[in-house]
């Protein structure tokens, strides 16, 4: 069987090789992969990803790697002409050709979201084959694809292959790019600060009045049936095909996206001002809070109207999700809300962003072995000499055999959650690093839920106190905490924090680290990591509950803000000290932090 390279490049550029040869003896593929901003530390690098390229070559080797099939989900000028352009040099080129020559990228005739929808589907398959006579959909929605294709539309029968069922096209038509521009807008970073909205939204009510939230829904309809009228069935949209663009005929219109982003900031300004921001308001430090506020409840409330509309409109009941705007929790929950209401279910891609399209481009090629979607831990760390920073006070290094020592691990659960119920937050460091934007436990800080540790451990990383935290559990835990109707209808998702699920308890100070009160209601919402049994971290939360009745911890990534989560020694001590330092500065107690080797 072939192996793969698998390549993203833009925003959040990464490389995943994928190692077939020993598959028909193990029935198993072995895989390692890297996002280039964990080995660069640019958060969001957009740079070529040669650095996870060399990395997987030295754990590896070059020769397990030559003549793999790579496969690129990006798209560039590379039909004999070779053409770089900004993610791609003619050296970086060079450096693919002594890999391999076999390179493949999407084109007109599988585009960037045909690539999205076999990830989806792929995803859906590894946690529950489709069976009987039901038309599986996928919607795919990002900022926009080789073909300037922006929403696309899926259908899969059982045992047949995707079908295109829709597509939309054009800038001023993306929701990613609608979602997008708004943070620029209100002075966040675009493709990397999206997700903070949902944290100002909560709090709408309690900076405006009732007059002035009106005013903002009103707005946010008037997008609504803006969106709905082109995202209408009857559009002749999914007849037309774009001039393509980098490799498929021309560039990428700049002109055409700097007027988009100026149209869709000229709108979001004239709201402001219908509630009583003027232009100069708006650039006052005293305005950010409200300023984010209003938009995010207006972007956000758009989002979910619309997705809401095309989901309905198109009669679905059977879900999967790709796609950049998936990444969003709050979104993704609205419509398991729907699904549920006509006796669906819902798969959210966990890898929603570019690094997950290349997946798909492996999962449409013949004979494949299915991609191992159990854990996302798949970069090798370099913990090169950790063990000379271990001081048996605040920085501990484990080896747990790989054999499986069970009294070890147990014990090792045991003394971490002991520190953990005596109110400390404890820097976890397990094995291999995850890929994508989640810190799944492998790379995570924990601590009890409560609100006092989540504003220390905030304080620590000099993060926002807007962020939400989310919830790790056990999956008996998860049934005692969490809607039965949505734990039941998410396909594989609920492993990977990748959309919000109703609390069934009232809420609770003991949990109110982990408990967000949805918008405009009084219901509350988390986002769970649910663990698998056999863990370490299941073990670890299960002692944790015998000590103290807590059903879950805070899961939050172990990083200062605006990092990266840490890779090697280096990253992983000198991240620690500095939130060491900033406890002893602000009178609490420093974390501790646990390296476990295997």
């Amino acid at each position: 069987m072939k192996n793969y390279l698998l390549i993203t490049l833009g925003h959040n550029s990464s490389a995943i090789f994928v190692d077939n040869s020993s598959f028909e003896e193990t029935g198993k593929s072995c895989i390692i992969g890297y996002e280039e901003e964990r080995l660069s530390r640019i958060k969001a690098d957009s740079q070529f990803p040669i650095d996870a390229i060399n990395e997987i070559k030295y754990n590896v080797g070059l020769n397990r790697m030559k003549g793999c099939e790579i496969l690129i989900s990006h798209w560039f000028n590379f039909n004999g002409a070779e053409t770089p352009n900004k993610y791609i040099t003619l050296q970086d080129i060079d450096a693919l050709k002594e890999i391999s020559t076999n390179i493949k990228l999407v084109n007109k005739d599988f585009t960037h979201h045909d690539a999205h929808a076999y990830s989806a589907y792929e995803f859906r398959d590894y946690f529950k084959k489709q069976e009987g006579n039901i038309p599986v959909y996928c919607i795919v929605a990002d900022g926009f694809g080789n073909n300037e294709e922006v929403l696309s539309i899926y259908r899969r029968d059982t045992g047949k292959k995707p079908e295109l069922v829709k597509r939309f096209y054009g800038y001023e038509k993306s929701l990613g790019l609608f979602y997008q521009y708004a943070t620029s807008f209100v002075g966040m970073k675009e493709n990397q600060d999206e997700y903070k909205f949902l944290g100002y939204e909560a709090h709408i009510h309690e900076i405006f009045n009732d007059a002035e939230i009106r005013t903002l829904a009103e707005e946010s309809d008037k997008i609504v049936e803006k969106f709905k009228n082109m995202y209408s069935p009857a559009s002749d949209d999914a007849k037309t095909v774009f001039a393509g663009i980098c490799g498929c005929g021309r560039e990428i219109n700049y002109a055409k996206l700097a007027e988009t982003k100026e149209n869709w900031h000229k709108l979001f300004a004239d709201i402001l001002f219908k509630i009583g921001f003027n232009l100069d308001g708006l650039k006052s430090s005293m305005a950010i809070i409200p300023k984010r506020t209003a938009i995010a409840f207006v972007v956000q409330r758009t989002v979910e109207k619309v997705i809401n509309c095309i989901v309905a409109s198109f009669g679905i009941k059977y879900l999967c999700l790709a796609g950049g705007l998936f990444y969003n929790v709050k979104l993704n929950n609205s419509i398991l809300t729907s699904l549920i209401d006509v006796d669906g279910n819902l798969s959210i891609m966990p890898l929603a962003g570019d690094q997950g399209a290349v997946i798909g481009m492996y999962a449409a090629e013949e004979d494949t072995p299915q991609f191992p979607f159990r854990t996302l831990a798949i970069g090798i760390r370099r913990l090169y000499n950790i063990e000379k920073f271990a001081d048996d006070k605040n920085i501990f290094v484990k080896q747990i055999p790989q054999t499986g020592d069970i009294e070890s691990i147990k014990y090792l659960a045991s003394e971490i959650a002991n520190h953990i119920a005596n109110g400390r937050i404890v820097n976890i460091v397990y094995g291999n690093m995850e890929f994508g934007p989640r810190a799944l436990c492998n790379t995570s800080s924990v601590f009890l839920p409560n609100a006092e540790l989540t504003a220390e451990n905030n304080a620590n990383n000099k993060r926002n106190e807007v962020m939400p935290c989310a919830p790790v559990c056990t999956p008996f835990a998860a049934a005692n905490l969490f809607s039965k109707d949505e734990l039941e209808r998410v396909i594989g998702s609920l492993n990977f924090m990748i959309c919000t699920l109703h609390y069934t308890k009232p809420h609770s100070n003991m949990y109110d680290g982990v408990m967000h009160n949805e918008t405009l209601s009084v219901k509350y919402t988390g986002r769970p990591q649910i663990v698998h049994v056999d863990s370490f971290m299941h073990k670890l939360l299960s002692k944790v509950q015998s000590i103290t009745d807590m059903k879950c911890l805070v899961n939050t990534s172990f990083n200062n803000h605006g990092n990266p989560i840490v890779f090697d020694t280096a990253d992983i001590i000198s991240n620690h000290k500095m939130q060491c330092e900033r406890a002893i500065v602000n009178g609490t107690k420093k974390p501790i932090l646990y390296v476990i080797k295997s």
